[in-house]
């Protein structure tokens, strides 16, 4: 699942409540901004990505994420705008913003694999 919006808008916000209702607790989950990956759950894993800190695209082979990426487990990507050329596909992005009057708003598109 690939979240994209600015700082501010939700996006941590937003795993906190994915993983819960996996049953995770939420008090675990924090931005992986530092360690760009985070680990989730026992017998069914998720992954939360950061990718605020990737200077350039290359580096998801460096830190291991492209793996996660192209598996088979449930992987939450902040800042997936920054992928370009390996952006998961099929994939959910959740487009986040918030406008001057506090409100939050989310616009959610399913991108599928072209069958041409």
């Amino acid at each position: 699942m690939c979240l994209i919006g600015p700082l501010g808008s939700g996006k941590t916000t937003f795993v906190r409540g994915f993983v819960e209702a996996f049953g995770i607790g939420s008090h675990d989950v924090q931005s992986p901004t530092f360690t760009l990956v985070r680990e989730y759950g026992t017998s069914r894993k998720i992954f939360h990505v950061d990718l605020y800190r990737l200077e350039n695209e290359e580096e998801i082979f460096e830190a291991g994420i492209y793996d996660l990426i192209t598996g088979n487990d449930i992987v939450l990507i902040e800042w997936a705008d920054r992928l370009q050329k390996y952006r998961p596909i099929p994939c959910i992005t959740i487009y986040f913003s918030h406008h001057a009057d506090g409100q939050r708003f989310i616009e959610v598109e399913e991108e599928l694999l072209d069958h041409g």
